[in-house]
């Protein structure tokens, strides 16, 4: 290259010259701008949550056999040693709406509430007036009390019932995952806390983590919303009718839904 030329380098025949200090750093700074931008533009494209209207925290990663305690419609197998008059068949007998269940000699015996190895105690206690050391053991055959909600872009949706402790990603995948529309980024679980109060939990079922891991408890909602359509809150409240949240209930999401969008 002729020692007249000005510093840089030739390409195809062109002179090129390298970026000056002062140009680099001008755009190194337009990069990092753009990318801060579209992160904060894809931030605004996903709808926020509503925030739990109570600082009580009941998210939990543990298993906890507690919740499953016997309920109305739950069907057990009740067996009282040397009694086979007194033992129900093999397929089981159901609760009654009530929460009791009704025997020969004792009658309707209340039994919701209790976990098996106690209602076996009552049942015990009760056959105690008419026989010398009841032995009973129950069993369940298929818990129908113990059931959450889930509604959205999800393939099945409704109640459904849960014999045993899961996880939200469990929930999700018993209702053969989500739809195409989901926006899997922003689950929810909602939770009742008291008749007035909500505890909202949210898990991505996109990039699975220890949030998916939290356990769904008896009468959880759980929600997934379309994707880029509608507010959450405009989504979530016709679902929660009819499905044991009070008006106190349903005015909280909305309302906390309301702050968290105009803040």
């Amino acid at each position: 290259m002729p020692s007249g030329d000005p510093p840089g380098c030739t390409f195809c025949g062109f002179l090129r010259h390298p970026l000056l200090p002062t140009e680099y750093d001008l755009v190194k700074s337009n990069a990092s701008t753009a990318t801060a931008l579209l992160i904060s533009l894809a931030a605004c494209a996903a709808p926020p949550l509503p925030q739990s209207t109570t600082p009580i925290t009941t998210a939990s990663h543990t298993v906890d056999w507690s919740d499953f305690t016997l309920g109305p419609n739950d069907l057990i197998q009740v067996a009282v040693f040397g009694q086979p008059e007194l033992t129900s068949p093999p397929t089981g007998v159901r609760i009654a709406p009530d929460g009791t269940l009704s025997m020969p000699l004792t009658g309707p015996i209340p039994l919701a509430g209790q976990t098996p190895s106690a209602a076996a105690k009552t049942i015990e206690t009760a056959l105690a007036t008419y026989l010398k050391h009841p032995a009973v053991s129950v069993s369940v055959v298929e818990y129908t009390s113990r059931r959450f909600y889930l509604f959205g872009e999800v393939k099945t949706t409704g109640p459904i019932s849960m014999d045993r402790p899961i996880t939200a990603l469990e929930a999700l995948s018993m209702a053969g995952g989500l739809l195409p529309t989901a926006n899997a980024a922003q689950a929810v679980i909602i939770r009742r806390q008291g008749t007035a109060d909500i505890e909202v939990i949210p898990f991505n079922a996109e990039t699975p983590g220890p949030d998916g891991l939290v356990q769904v408890r008896a009468d959880d909602f759980l929600f997934v919303q379309q994707s880029g359509v509608g507010s959450f809150s405009e989504n979530v409240l016709p679902y929660l009718q009819g499905t044991g949240f009070t008006l106190s209930q349903i005015a909280s999401i909305a309302l906390a839904y309301d702050r968290l969008y105009n803040d």
